[in-house]
């Protein structure tokens, strides 16, 4: 790869507690965030950044990691991707990406303030997982992301959700 390959990082956020009272909703529980510079300059509306239709522009031989949390940092409830897959070519979506996978990133640092007098920061070790893919050919492509939701027992909570956003592959 070139010194110019990015890695893009996408985060799902899940309004839970919305997702779970609304099952059926999940356009109203969702938002995908990506940095600014990336959205679509096309995009409008829930296309743009936060929005649950986000459309974000990536070059060919960009890394592309998707993650997810909810609106308590998972704290109460936390929401997992369990698969990310590209949709079907069809007319005027014929870019592609690498087929998606899961990797688990291991001993992530979490910080926390123990006091504020003179601040002291302390942290734990955390483990989680990504997803991840290669923008590989030029175009745009719609994926699938499909997540559930666990509570602190790590029992699922209701079924599977799945959400369809876009991507741009340029060269």
């Amino acid at each position: 790869m070139s010194g110019t390959t990015q890695t893009v990082d996408v985060l799902l956020l899940v309004n839970a507690d919305h997702l779970i009272a609304n099952p059926g909703d999940v356009a109203g529980a969702v938002s995908l965030v990506v940095s600014d510079d990336l959205v679509d300059k096309a995009a409008t509306g829930n296309e743009l950044d936060g929005g649950n239709e986000l459309w974000f522009d990536v070059k060919r031989n960009d890394n592309i990691r998707w993650r997810a949390t909810t609106l308590s940092r998972n704290f109460d409830t936390t929401a997992l991707i369990t698969k990310v897959t590209q949709g079907r070519s069809q007319p005027g979506y014929d870019g592609a990406i690498s087929a998606p996978s899961f990797i688990t990133v291991y001993d992530a640092p979490v910080a926390y303030l123990v006091s504020n007098n003179p601040i002291k920061i302390a942290g734990n070790k955390v483990t989680y997982t990504e997803w991840q893919a290669t923008a590989e050919k030029p175009g745009k492509i719609w994926y699938t992301i499909e997540f559930v939701l666990l509570n602190q027992e790590l029992q699922q909570i209701g079924g599977t959700h799945t959400w369809d956003p876009y991507i741009t592959i340029t060269d």
